[in-house]
């Protein structure tokens, strides 16, 4: 029963980890880009669903209307600073999202962040869920289910439409995108706007299991980072066997051993997965 439990728990983070990691994944497959600000978009989308709930509006219009907003913000920002830096070494982009992520939890820090802030469960989604003799809260079932549901429809997305057709193509061969005539800098604006919306999203969804402050998404974006290198930087399925092999190898050792030593065999699991694949689960991932 008890590994039951630990594994319905590690869906759950998985589930969280998966929304967040995507916007990772995306911006690295199509920008090289790696993104220390997505953990605070995270967090602003965790608070400004907090405060759409407190003002009144319904969850479900609040889940939807932050990440819009954040996605927006995502926009402004790769076209306000990102672009500046497009074909710069990589370490320039990491320092410069750094120091956005800064930026960012200042803000926060400055609109109520400071404080740890509660998002209630939704009333409807309130009650238990019964899983093979184990108890659930039907709102941790809900934050799995809409993680699958939002990857199943942006893997059919990129499958099927015209921007789909363009991000595959700049993930695959960015230079060879360019001579086809994909417009890199119209492509990357939606793309870091998708990956902003998308860590909102999960931000959001998280609230009302891990609250919402400035640097709630500070943990979470250490824990997608590993979910990347083992899923292999820019492979979207990696990602997403990553992220739920990452939040039951979490909540298992927390379970079994205590967090800090869970944490440990994350770090030995990610470790041997550089050293021996160093290209993810599905071979698919870069190494530069």
């Amino acid at each position: 029963m008890l590994a039951l439990s630990l594994v319905l728990n590690g869906i759950v983070l998985g589930s969280v980890l998966l929304l967040f990691s995507l916007g990772l994944t995306l911006i690295y497959g199509v920008g090289r880009i790696v993104n220390f600000a997505h953990g605070a978009l995270f967090s602003a989308g965790a608070m400004a669903g907090v405060w759409l709930v407190a003002s009144g509006v319904p969850f479900g219009v609040a889940l939807v209307v932050a990440p819009v907003a954040v996605g927006l913000i995502g926009v402004l920002i790769d076209w306000a600073i990102l672009a500046r830096i497009r074909d710069r070494p990589m370490v320039d982009s990491l320092l410069l999202t750094f120091g956005l992520a800064l930026l960012i939890t200042g803000i926060l820090y400055e609109l109520g962040g400071r404080n740890v802030q509660i998002m209630p469960v939704p009333q409807v989604l309130g009650g238990l869920i019964s899983l093979g003799g184990i108890s659930l809260p039907a709102y941790r079932v809900f934050v799995s289910v809409l993680a699958v549901a939002l990857t199943v429809a942006l893997i059919l997305f990129l499958k099927n439409s015209k921007w789909g057709l363009r991000v595959r193509a700049a993930n695959d061969d960015p230079e060879m995108g360019a001579c086809i005539g994909i417009d890199r800098e119209r492509l990357m604006h939606s793309v870091v706007g998708v990956s902003a919306a998308l860590a909102a999203a999960s931000g959001v969804a998280a609230a009302p299991i891990f609250t919402a402050h400035a640097v709630v998404g500070d943990k979470i974006l250490i824990l997608a980072f590993m979910t990347v290198i083992l899923g292999g930087l820019g492979s979207l399925r990696g990602a997403v066997v990553a992220a739920y092999a990452v939040g039951l190898i979490l909540v298992f050792g927390e379970g079994y051993f205590g967090g800090q030593l869970a944490l440990m065999l994350l770090f030995i699991v990610v470790m041997a997965m550089l050293i021996n694949w160093p290209r993810g689960f599905f071979g698919e991932g870069r190494t530069e």
